[in-house]
């Protein structure tokens, strides 16, 4: 899980700095920053299957060593597991368009519909972030009044999602990944 964790904060905070060097390279017109933030977003599409594969991994050994906790979390959050899948296609989809396209977008309107492009990698890594750090902080601070004996079907799905420490623990996790990102990032 800690594998994953690194991973995944590393592809939400170095895309941060990606589009920050693009946008640098754009407005500035200093082609130096474009190759800087393709040079980040290369490092990006290996690590981003490196966090789908521990984070598949992961779903596995839950679902095989804990069946009953799994099912009980499924139950709570079946539409947040639904929409966190479609969002994690949906970046995917755009980050490979973004590091795929850089060369093909490269001039004028076409580069900052680019630029557009890894915005929007970061709107839908943020997204993913924020739905699984609801089942996170349901398992830390589940709804007022709830015991271990509390039924998944009597259980609120928005009480659930939005429970006493999912906003703390976003803006900690937001903060972390940009932190996280710019250490890689000083590093290379």
């Amino acid at each position: 899980a800690q594998v994953h964790l690194l991973f995944a904060a590393f592809v939400l905070g170095v895309p941060m700095f990606a589009i920050v060097a693009d946008a640098f390279g754009i407005f500035t017109k200093d082609s130096r920053y474009d190759r800087l933030a393709k040079e980040f977003t290369r490092l990006l599409v290996i690590a981003y299957s490196a966090t789908a594969i521990w984070g598949a991994v992961l779903t596995f050994f839950l679902t095989t060593l804990y069946p009953a906790f799994w099912a009980h979390l499924a139950e709570i959050f079946e539409v947040s597991m639904w929409i966190y899948v479609g969002l994690f296609f949906v970046e995917s989809f755009t980050l490979y368009l973004y590091y795929y396209g850089w060369n093909h977008w490269k001039y004028g309107r076409a580069k900052l519909g680019h630029w557009v492009l890894g915005i929007l990698l970061n709107v839908w890594g943020t997204a993913v972030m924020v739905i699984a750090n609801s089942w996170l902080s349901y398992m830390m601070s589940p709804p007022e009044g709830m015991t271990p004996d509390t039924a998944p079907g009597m259980v609120q799905f928005w009480s659930a999602f939005a429970n006493a420490t999912w906003m703390p623990i976003n803006i900690h996790r937001l903060i972390a990944n940009v932190v996280f990102g710019g250490a890689i990032v000083a590093a290379y």
